[in-house]
């Protein structure tokens, strides 16, 4: 298994596995979140891939507004993950 940063390119990959577990929005939603996601400084997203096939994902960001049990700002969250 490899895991790398996904860059803008992968964006629609990311969303159709997203979609299974984020069923009430579209694939293209979901496309356009992870490729603004992508071109940000402060998110990241992190692709698994396994056999040449992506199998998970893991979106990160930091939060500037409150997040609870936390008394800092900002804070790493981890926005989303999944794995197939």
């Amino acid at each position: 298994m490899v895991i790398r940063k996904a860059i803008s390119e992968d964006a629609a990959i990311v969303a159709g596995l997203a979609i299974q577990m984020w069923e009430s929005h579209t694939v293209e939603e979901l496309t356009q979140e992870f490729f603004q996601c992508m071109n940000k400084n402060d998110s990241v997203v992190f692709l698994s891939i396994w056999d040449g096939q992506a199998v998970g994902f893991a979106q990160c960001g930091l939060r500037h507004d409150y997040v609870e049990g936390t008394g800092s700002s900002p804070v790493g969250y981890l926005e989303g993950i999944a794995f197939w």
